[in-house]
């Protein structure tokens, strides 16, 4: 048999042993859709709505109720309760019951009414760092709102016209335009990325439990012979099937955020393609270095878990990467899913061309390193299945 037949040979092999074995068509199967759709479930509402948040009302006036109308009319923005004092209100926000706490000092209309500036304090659970940030933003706009209502109230007086009185109010008008996530959906923001780094965690852990079961069942001198001696061919042969199955999942994971969801695809769907064919490559060349590092299951599955579960945290999408320290910057750089996850943000989101993501290409071809190793380790060992 010719290379590529050798290849083949061996991937036929694996498809019996795949279909043989439910727990191994689980994890390309059932598995996988359950994480994927347990994430889309979690965050399809897209925008966070009715968030709970507790009043401390010291005022009790015509003004300050006209302050919670206006937090309890916000879409975003829920009064879960209204508490006596400060204390009663923050012991809630530490038990998590709310994320924010308004408090409405006293003397609040009568200071309005006489020019002062009354200070409404917010108190906000920053624990929990996205529902704080969203908080922050809604409370912020109600309460200037509000403030800007009052200030054209009371400007009407001293002015004959409407538009005077509005101009004293806003003097300078703002337009801001936002681009690529016009909706502000944090589906898009958080779900487009989460998916992919869930879908890393597979690639390795499959093609592990892969080489796991093989062993564990004493099938290496078979999958060797498959491949009549030819170690390369061997791991190719093995590899193939899920890579063609992690394939399908991966662009059925971008096909359903930009197709079956409303956000277009700004892109080349080639070059996402040739982006996600290297990054499955890669990481099951890492799956194979590490079984190959002591050929133990166990072992091989905790550093593939070690390796990809934290993918998420540093891919540089829910915290800057320019505010990282340098070990999380370097955990950052050893990932492949974070150069992949940059280009098809680029691809899907702006339609960057191939030029300006060549570096992204570039540093995921530096992980194929890794095959020297692979290759070494399954050789040296293969001498002992064939005594």
């Amino acid at each position: 048999m010719n290379y590529i037949q050798k290849v083949l040979a061996v991937s036929r092999g694996e498809v019996k042993a795949l279909v043989s074995s439910w727990y191994m068509l689980g994890f390309v199967t059932w598995i996988p859709l359950m994480g994927f759709a347990l994430i889309v479930a979690i965050f399809f509402a897209g925008v966070p709505r009715e968030l709970p948040v507790g009043v401390v009302d010291n005022d009790i006036s015509q003004l300050s109720r006209m302050q919670l109308s206006n937090i309890e009319s916000s879409a975003t923005l829920s009064i879960k309760k209204q508490y006596n004092s400060v204390q009663e209100a923050s012991h809630t926000l530490r038990d998590g019951t709310i994320y924010a706490v308004v408090i409405i000092p006293n003397h609040f209309e009568h200071d309005l009414r006489k020019g002062m500036q009354p200070t409404i304090t917010v108190m906000l659970n920053t624990q929990f760092i996205l529902m704080s940030k969203i908080l922050h933003s809604s409370l912020t706009q109600v309460l200037r709102t509000s403030a800007a209502t009052i200030d054209y109230v009371a400007s009407l007086v001293d002015e004959e016209r409407p538009e005077l009185a509005k101009n004293a109010v806003n003097p300078i008008q703002i337009q801001i335009t936002p681009f690529f996530n016009t909706y502000n959906n944090y589906f898009l923001f958080l779900v487009s990325a989460m998916l992919p780094a869930l879908w890393s965690i597979f690639v390795v852990i499959t093609l592990i439990i892969a080489y796991g079961e093989m062993f564990k069942n004493g099938g290496e001198t078979a999958w060797l012979k498959r491949a009549e001696g030819s170690v390369s061919a061997a791991i190719m042969g093995k590899m193939l099937p899920y890579l063609l199955i992690q394939m399908a999942w991966g662009l059925g994971v971008v096909y359903f955020v930009h197709g079956v969801m409303p956000w277009p695809f700004a892109g080349s769907w080639l070059i996402l393609a040739s982006a996600m064919l290297l990054t499955i490559i890669v990481y099951q060349l890492i799956a194979s270095a590490f079984y190959a590092l002591k050929f133990e299951y166990a072992s091989a599955l905790s550093f593939g878990a070690v390796f990809t579960a934290p993918a998420f945290a540093a891919m540089g999408i829910t915290f800057p990467l320019m505010n990282m320290g340098g070990v999380a910057v370097a955990w950052h750089e050893l990932l492949p899913i974070s150069h992949y996850i940059h280009i098809q943000i680029s691809q899907a989101n702006y339609g960057a061309p191939l030029s300006s993501i060549g570096t992204s290409f570039a540093a995921l071809s530096l992980f194929l390193a890794v095959t020297p190793f692979v290759y070494w380790r399954f050789k040296v060992a293969a001498k002992g299945w064939v005594s």
